[in-house]
């Protein structure tokens, strides 16, 4: 790899840093300040949507994958009445950022079994939050615009 690309790596992995950081910061303050738990949430769900799309950019899948996870959890978070749940929801959020920055921190290295661990109870928590939203595909998308013209 040129320096160049590395010296464009680093600043990448600079940048997810700060965003993990910041969404460190947010999970922090939803846990002191109850009242504005939906926003902060749905904040967070914005910080992880920027993570995954920088890291898709930079080829880091794990990183993508777990905030993938995270955006899903706070999204479903964001609407929780149950105390109980949304206390389940924060801890899991607590995880994503935890292994986010882990994974950015240490993107040079393998992953392994923790990793895999840590995805299956994720989602085990976003399954018993009502599961991911419906996505839509690239083909479907085209076949909408065409069907509009």
């Amino acid at each position: 790899m040129s320096p160049r690309n590395e010296a464009r790596i680093r600043e990448f992995v600079g940048e997810l840093a700060t965003f993990a950081v910041g969404a460190e910061s947010m999970l922090s303050e939803a846990e002191q300040f109850p009242g504005g738990r939906k926003a902060l949430l749905e904040r967070f769900a914005g910080m992880m949507i920027t993570i995954r799309g920088t890291a898709v950019h930079l080829g880091f899948e794990n990183v993508s994958r777990i905030a993938t996870i995270g955006e899903e959890i706070a999204i479903k978070g964001a609407d929780l009445d149950s105390n109980s749940k949304l206390r389940k929801c924060i801890g899991s959020l607590w995880d994503v950022v935890t292994t986010v920055k882990y994974l950015i921190e240490h993107h040079d290295q393998e992953t392994g079994e923790e990793q895999e661990i840590l995805e299956h109870r994720l989602e085990s928590t976003l399954g018993s939050l009502g599961g991911a939203r419906t996505r839509v595909g690239q083909d479907e998308i085209e076949a909408l615009l065409r069907s509009r013209s």
